[in-house]
């Protein structure tokens, strides 16, 4: 009887064994083979490449596993969704996907593939449900506003519209500095428990400082933003600020709006136009997922710069 996986030797062998004496005998064995081949498309229609269900995948790569869990195989499908293992012998093998094509998710089944005689292809149907990918924000406020008075911005529609979790999910404003100062904070709730910071840069620091930490998504904060609040100098002043969120869910979204309170500066004319901006951003793999919003304000005012009049000359 040969071992599993190799062909019968049937060859007869002579050999001589003398008186106390011990003969050895080798009998080469000649593997059997196989092949293990893996068809990958997809589950569902993609609405981000617009491909639909049963679409040929490329990219895909599977590990084959023999029954003692080593690596025995690594293969990629092409763009026929197919990749096909080198020659195996015959025996029992594991299969399971490792990283999926772009744009779908990775299929967490375990494959069994039985090699049972030589030359056979044992197929292997996989199919991966596609991700949609994206992120929202709205941004909102005062269409005139006077010089030297209160402005607010209403932020609203914050959420992680993927059918996936995004990593470093953040909403951040960036302030018109050159029209108004930030006062205040009111953060919003959102629908997935979790922790947060609110972060800062200022004129005088680009690097990202933390005002609040460990905050609850589940609790809407009042936070004081002003200069004095945050112990910056007299000549210093917030130019952003973020929510830092971490990792968020799939349907991650804003429960109660967000409010950003200012003060508009003194010296600014009558139609002096400014934007304020807004935006969203997480990280799905190696690339952002980025929305931004957009708000424009213009001054009403009585303010005149001061033109000195200067003495008449010459007769």
């Amino acid at each position: 009887m040969a071992a599993d996986g190799y062909i019968l030797d049937n060859e007869v062998k002579s050999f001589w064994v003398e008186s106390g004496d011990t003969t050895m005998i080798e009998w080469e064995n000649t593997a059997e083979y196989a092949q293990i081949q893996v068809v990958k498309t997809s589950a569902d229609y993609n609405s981000t490449n617009g491909l639909p269900a049963g679409t040929p995948l490329a990219g895909a790569v599977f590990t084959i596993y023999d029954k003692r869990n080593n690596v025995v195989d690594t293969i990629q499908t092409n763009a026929s969704g197919i990749a096909s293992s080198k020659l195996l012998p015959l025996g029992i093998y594991t299969v399971k996907e490792t990283t999926a094509p772009t744009n779908y998710g990775l299929n967490t089944n375990t494959f069994t593939a039985d090699l049972e005689f030589a030359g056979q292809v044992v197929q292997i149907q996989v199919t991966d449900p596609s991700i949609s990918t994206g992120v929202t924000i709205k941004k909102t406020g005062y269409q005139q506003v006077m010089n030297n008075s209160l402005i607010r911005y209403t932020v609203s529609g914050v959420a992680n519209t993927s059918s996936v979790s995004l990593n470093s999910f953040y909403w951040r404003d960036t302030i018109p500095t050159d029209a108004m100062r930030l006062t205040r904070l009111v953060t919003g709730t959102y629908s997935a428990t979790q922790n947060y910071k609110v972060t800062y840069t200022t004129n005088l620091n680009s690097n990202w400082q933390t005002a609040y930490d460990n905050l609850s998504t589940a609790q809407n904060y009042t936070l004081d933003m002003s200069a004095t609040a945050l112990g910056l100098a007299s000549n210093e002043y917030v130019t952003s600020f973020m929510l830092v969120f971490g990792i968020v869910p799939s349907g991650f979204h804003q429960l109660t709006d967000a409010t950003v309170d200012g003060t508009t500066l003194y010296a600014l004319t009558n139609g002096y136009q400014f934007a304020n901006k807004a935006d969203v951003g997480g990280l799905y793999g190696q690339y952002w997922q980025q929305s931004i919003a957009r708000w424009t304000t213009s001054i009403y005012s009585n303010y005149k710069p001061y033109t000195p009049t200067l003495p008449r000359t010459g007769y």
